[in-house]
């Protein structure tokens, strides 16, 4: 019975935790909102000092981050739902609360370039209550990958001598004749 209340405790307090506020977010609620505003012709505008950015050239393996800075010019109050990148490698970072008309806010993006090599560009969808609900961002790099071990090189033909190759003799079993 203590195992019990000790696992109910355990799970009430796991999703007793999880307050995101984006994910409270009900998109009926959004549509809602949204038509109410276009009556009222108010709408949130996210401004963005720049919507791109060229990491340049960078080693395989690196972790690249950015901070893309925007600012609510909108005469209604902001709420980003949610942010999508076009790659699992790319990982968003977003503010989950109302930002009202006049505030600033940031969305940082982390970009893991192990396993990418080559021009990489990835593409961050934000989507919020705008007249125009989704903003697109880019980052761009130029990746080299790491040098990789080659079995052909490590296989040249050296001068030592390579002892002869003895018979198997772990096929016999040490106590039985086999």
């Amino acid at each position: 019975m203590k195992k019990f209340l000790l696992f109910a405790l355990a799970l009430s307090l796991t999703f007793a935790c999880n307050n995101d506020p984006s994910k409270k977010i009900k998109k009926e609620n959004l549509k809602q909102a949204q038509q109410e505003l276009a009556k009222q012709n108010k709408f949130p505008v996210m401004s963005f000092d720049y919507e791109e950015v060229d990491f340049g050239h960078h080693k395989e393996g690196e972790i690249l981050d950015t901070v893309f800075r925007f600012k609510n010019t909108g005469n209604a109050t902001l709420i980003i739902s949610k942010v999508r990148t076009s790659c699992g490698c790319t990982t968003p970072y977003w503010p989950r609360n109302p930002i009202k008309p006049g505030d600033s806010g940031v969305i940082k993006v982390s970009f893991n370039t192990n396993h990418k090599t080559g021009h990489q560009v990835k593409t961050i969808t934000i989507h919020a209550n705008e007249k125009k609900p989704t903003h697109v961002l880019r980052i761009k790099a130029e990746v080299e990958p790491k040098p990789r071990k080659n079995n052909a090189s490590n296989n040249k033909q050296s001068n030592a001598k390579v002892p002869p190759i003895k018979k198997l003799e772990f096929l016999k079993h040490p106590k039985k004749n086999i």
